[in-house]
């Protein structure tokens, strides 16, 4: 936690276009008690705030000088909506800590949205691309059923629906834009992924899609939906197995080294949709090849490293889990490495190691490694084969083995 340049707690109130009439009875409170007010000159405007007022740009280093030296319990920080939802509400707490701030949210503009929509919020996910990447938005509603997009002037509503249909959603799904909600303006629209209400939009418009069905976490999925190099990708079946035995969670740091096409990264990155996903490799035309299947994938979360494991991993934040999928003579260096760098957590649940290893000497070293590291190990050998056409009837075809190595590893 970083020390924070106010004395008390900080009050952070949420506000609406509608301004102070739909403020909480205690926001309103801690408005009229304030000594000082700051906020941007939308936000002083419409909570009536005069002299009282400081006039905020919205960036870190200008808040901390403005709020430096004063008593926190007597000021008061204006922000959109709730704080605590794609506001500044997370970054203060991840910078100060609970104790230092004292949020007191408004209806946010989502919430408005999915209420004039007609979609209820419970199971929707919320999402926002305004000052984010499209990608981060457009990933992680791929699986969703229903969800609401807080936008900008860039992504703006007909962004934001031709992108989900460039990545695969059915262009026939429900689409609601919804602009200045809460405003004697208020305006809301309803169209379709492919026939969506034309421009102009407010610069802070809500994207509500309602679709029949969700698609599932497309785990182990096709070889084909991934560009490679002559078959350099982890098979469907070996993949979903070591998907499972890294059983990312949705906040994990995962790691995949010797990432080549992306496969488990992407993978993965589905399923620690609030975490991040580091993809190391040091072929740079591999490299190219995974950020093509990234950039296909709409892998928000995946940050592609090109470079040697030995000096990457070091500049890398603690994983919860790991990958090895192209460990060669260094197979053994990369499992003590991998062990240490998961441990530098400190966290009760075990993390997590898997290695698809091809030789019996990668084997060899891989267990010498983990025993040396005194991690718990199972090894698994994965033999699959696929049915093939043979002059109109069905024969199999094998594929080369895997051997998957699922560690866990305890703090120390």
């Amino acid at each position: 936690m970083t020390e924070a340049p106010w004395s008390g707690r900080l009050a952070v109130v949420g506000i609406g276009l509608e301004g102070l009439g739909f403020m909480s009875p205690r926001a309103r409170r801690l408005l009229e008690r304030a000594e000082c007010v700051v906020g941007s000159r939308r936000h002083l405007k419409l909570a009536a705030i005069d002299s009282r007022g400081l006039e905020w740009d919205g960036s870190m280093p200008a808040l901390e000088a403005t709020l430096a030296g004063r008593d926190g319990s007597r000021t008061v920080l204006l922000a959109s909506g709730d704080p605590n939802l794609f506001g500044i509400g997370s970054t203060l707490f991840g910078r100060y800590g609970a104790d230092r701030i004292d949020i007191e949210p408004a209806t946010s503009s989502l919430q408005l949205a999915l209420a004039r929509a007609g979609v209820p919020m419970v199971g929707t996910a919320l999402l926002s691309c305004h000052g984010r990447p499209l990608a981060a938005a457009v990933g992680p509603a791929l699986g969703a059923r229903r969800f609401a997009i807080l936008t900008d002037p860039k992504n703006h509503p007909g962004a934001v629906a031709a992108a989900l249909v460039e990545a695969g959603m059915e262009s026939c799904a429900r689409l609601v834009v919804a602009e200045r909600l809460g405003d004697d303006e208020e305006i809301v629209r309803s169209g379709t992924l492919d026939s969506p209400p034309p421009p102009p939009y407010d610069p802070l418009a809500v994207v509500v899609v309602e679709r029949e069905t969700g698609s599932g976490p497309r785990i182990g999925v096709d070889e084909s939906e991934y560009e490679h190099d002559a078959g350099q990708v982890t098979k469907a079946e070996a993949r979903a197995i070591a998907i499972a035995a890294l059983d990312p969670a949705r906040d994990d740091v995962v790691w995949d080294l010797g990432a080549g096409s992306g496969s488990v990264a992407i993978e993965a990155a589905r399923q620690a949709d609030r975490g991040a996903v580091y993809a190391v490799e040091r072929d740079h035309a591999r490299m190219e090849v995974l950020r093509r299947n990234l950039a296909r994938h709409c892998s928000w979360n995946v940050d592609a490293v090109e470079g040697e494991a030995a000096t990457v991993m070091a500049q890398l934040p603690a994983p919860d889990a790991v990958f090895i999928g192209g460990g060669g003579l260094e197979i053994g260096w990369l499992v003590t490495a991998s062990a240490a760098a998961i441990r530098r957590r400190h966290a009760a649940v075990p993390g997590r190691l898997v290695a698809n290893l091809a030789t019996i000497e990668s084997i060899q070293e891989t267990i010498a490694a983990c025993r040396a590291a005194s991690v718990e190990w199972r090894l698994s050998q994965v033999q699959v084969s696929r049915a093939r056409d043979l002059a109109g009837r069905l024969g199999w075809e094998a594929l080369n083995p895997v051997h998957v190595l699922a560690a866990k590893v305890n703090r120390s």
